[in-house]
């Protein structure tokens, strides 16, 4: 073989090395894309979801949920409104009624007020 030959053999086997590491380069930087590619997809998937689930929430408390109490800023008393009976036994059951007094204290308060009657 001449020298031209073997000049020529080592040049394309150069050539071939560099075409050999050039696609190991491309294939990775190929999976590396592709891995970033992914992860992008799945968090623009899991804020679109957010976002559908947030607007979904928001649809349904606007349509179904309590609108007066998102905007009523006064205090909201759930107790009865002060009656004024002038009758102290009226007044001892109401608070039976309303649960300030349980059973045995209602008939304390009546027998009391039953023996100032008397």
């Amino acid at each position: 073989m001449t020298r031209l030959g073997v000049l020529a053999l080592k040049g394309a086997g150069v050539l071939l090395l560099a075409f050999i590491v050039l696609s190991v380069i491309a294939t990775v930087v190929g999976l590396v894309l592709s891995l970033v590619a992914t992860v992008v997809s799945v968090l623009v998937t899991l804020a679109i979801l957010a976002g559908l689930v947030v607007g979904a929430a928001a649809l349904y408390s606007h349509l179904w949920g309590d609108d007066e109490s998102e905007f009523d800023s006064s205090p909201v008393s759930h107790s009865r409104p002060a009656t004024e009976t002038t009758d102290p036994s009226d007044r001892v059951r109401s608070q039976y009624v309303d649960g300030d007094l349980d059973e045995a204290e209602l008939e304390r308060e009546l027998d009391r007020l039953l023996e100032e009657e008397t």
